[in-house]
């Protein structure tokens, strides 16, 4: 693994959304940036307190507790990605499993694309990443095939039985579930961007 460029399935996701000179911005910021740091990850608090809100089946309010916590400069966005999330969860019947740690690699590119929640939605097992940007890049059944693809075709540590990849737009309130079938020409497309990421990487 060492030999791999290594990212995240949120910044591998934010390039597919891109289109032409933006995707080598992109990768150079990628590649520019320092290492994670914790108080430097925007949505940090709200992941971990969804993934601790269905892990101890707390209430809702254990969710707006977290827009007090937070700096001044996320409470609005926090505030917005709430109150969708609580419209998701409405009239659902949810239980929480532990998603476990999975990862992709293809073309000299290394993609850790661990679910931060699996969730029992109304008796059927999803493994569900979190997106939370919503800016120029809509996101749409056509534009979420690829990272589908890629969740679908990843190497998992605690794989569940029938458990359904998918995405879930928090600031819409939409799921994204993997397409029933993953075609070879979804397999072709997902492996043409990696490609075409470690391209960029290694020629900057």
């Amino acid at each position: 693994m060492s030999d791999n460029i290594e990212i995240g399935l949120t910044q591998f996701l934010d390039f597919t959304l891109k289109q032409g000179p933006s995707r080598v911005s992109f990768v150079r910021q990628v590649r520019e940036q320092p290492d994670y740091h914790p108080g430097k990850d925007f949505w940090k608090e709200l992941r971990d307190s969804i993934k601790k809100f269905h892990e101890n089946e707390y209430s809702t309010d254990f969710l707006d507790e977290v827009i007090s916590r937070v700096h001044d400069r996320k409470k609005l966005h926090y505030a917005e990605a709430i109150k969708q999330y609580k419209k998701f969860c409405k009239n659902r019947q949810i239980e929480w499993f532990d998603p476990g740690r999975s990862h992709w690699v293809s073309n000299g590119l290394y993609v850790r694309s661990s679910p931060e929640v699996g969730l029992i939605i109304d008796g059927s097992p999803y493994l569900v990443k979190l997106y939370f940007k919503e800016q120029n890049e809509k996101l749409d059944k056509r534009k979420t095939a690829t990272i589908l693809t890629l969740l679908s075709e990843s190497t998992y540590s605690n794989p569940k039985e029938s458990a359904l990849q998918s995405v879930l737009n928090v600031k819409k309130g939409r799921l994204f579930p993997k397409p029933d079938v993953i075609t070879s020409e979804m397999k072709l497309s997902l492996e043409a961007e990696a490609q075409q990421f470690a391209y960029i990487w290694n020629n900057l």
